[in-house]
């Protein structure tokens, strides 16, 4: 199934998305909900962001083309993202003020946690997602290499977006990604590439932290990724998921 999260007529709600009409529900996807008699065509409605996640969690270096010359790590490298930081397909990747170096694309899948979970054996991790949505991982370099953590140049506002839709029952190893600026095709991977697995990243992190309805896993992204500049149209696609558009501007 595909959901969406979206503002018509004033309203936010979620709905399921078939062909390219959007039937709303009585409550968010996580909990009980019936489908309603309220339809929107898709074209006539804003898609946000596919859900309000209490926290995002992301992995780092996970694909080998994006190591360079440093080591495979022993375990999923995971960092925070801040849920202020999403944006939905469509809105606009706003570059901050006082930056003036190199910001990057990350096209990524992103996992959708469907329940309250603790200590998930890996053979269990996928049991435990809702669905798979598209993520850009915006990442600006300068802050990334010089500040001891990670928050500003990946949670800046606006340097999250995802959606179009979540879409569930599909392999999140068996998907082929791409990242386009302007159209040119900057990033091409396939999601086996990744060292470590969705099932591998969500035990992991369930040893630590407790994982809730609509926490959000970004699984890592893949090779060179290419720069973006304010004027730019960036395209992260995921085949059996979507592709979410945004255009780039400075403040």
């Amino acid at each position: 199934m595909k959901f969406a999260r979206y503002l018509a007529h004033g309203d936010i709600s979620y709905g399921i998305v078939e062909n390219n009409i959007v039937k709303e529900i009585t409550n968010n996807p996580f909990s009980n909900f019936e489908i309603t008699d309220h339809n929107h065509p898709l074209s006539e409605v804003k898609l946000l962001a596919p859900c309000l996640p209490g926290k995002i969690l992301a992995v780092g270096l996970n694909y080998r083309s994006h190591l360079g010359d440093r080591p495979t790590l022993a375990e999923p490298l995971i960092f925070l993202k801040t849920p202020t930081s999403l944006i939905g397909t469509g809105e606009a990747i706003v570059l901050p003020k006082n930056f003036d170096g190199r910001v990057d694309e990350e096209g990524e899948v992103v996992a959708v946690i469907k329940d309250r979970c603790k200590n998930v054996p890996k053979e269990e991790a996928l049991q435990h997602v809702f669905g798979y949505t598209c993520g850009n991982d915006v990442s600006a370099r300068d802050w990334q290499k010089g500040d001891g953590q990670w928050w500003r140049a990946k949670s800046s506002d606006t340097f999250g977006p995802t959606g179009p839709f979540i879409v569930t029952d599909i392999d999140p190893q068996d998907v082929s990604i791409r990242g386009l600026v302007n159209g040119v095709e900057g990033q091409k991977c396939h999601s086996s590439e990744m060292i470590f697995t969705v099932a591998e990243s969500i035990s992991f992190i369930s040893k630590y932290a407790t994982l809730v309805p609509g926490d959000m896993l970004w699984t890592g992204t893949s090779g060179m990724t290419p720069p973006i500049n304010p004027g730019d149209d960036v395209t992260v696609e995921i085949d059996k998921v979507g592709t979410l558009i945004n255009p780039v501007e400075s403040a």
